[in-house]
């Protein structure tokens, strides 16, 4: 798990500085602009990251609940209002993200 979390790192974090806009003498003062959409690249992102993340969220909750039904039969009322109760919430994140993203792009 360490290892993935500092690929994530480096592959997010440390190629930043490779994007930045240098300035050269014909560009200085000037406002320049550019072809690249970043509300989309950043709704894009944000989707696809938190899709993930709600994912992994529900199957890991899926997984529990199904374990706690095998352990316990009898706390399955319990368990099942707790398991449908956290996948509602897991579920309205990834929506408020999908909103945001679309708030991001400006559609």
């Amino acid at each position: 798990m360490k290892k993935f979390v500092l690929f994530l790192f480096f592959v997010f974090f440390i190629q930043l500085p490779v994007w930045a806009e240098e300035t050269t003498s014909e560009t200085e003062g000037k406002a320049t602009t550019s072809n690249v959409k970043w509300g989309a690249l950043a709704a894009a992102f944000a989707i696809g990251l938190v899709g993930f993340a709600g994912a992994l969220g529900q199957g890991k909750a899926i997984s529990s609940a199904c374990e706690g039904l095998a352990r316990n039969p009898g706390a399955g009322g319990a368990i099942r209002t707790s398991l449908l109760l956290g996948l509602a919430f897991i579920e309205s994140i990834v929506i408020y993200a999908l909103l945001i993203a679309f708030l991001t792009y400006k559609l």
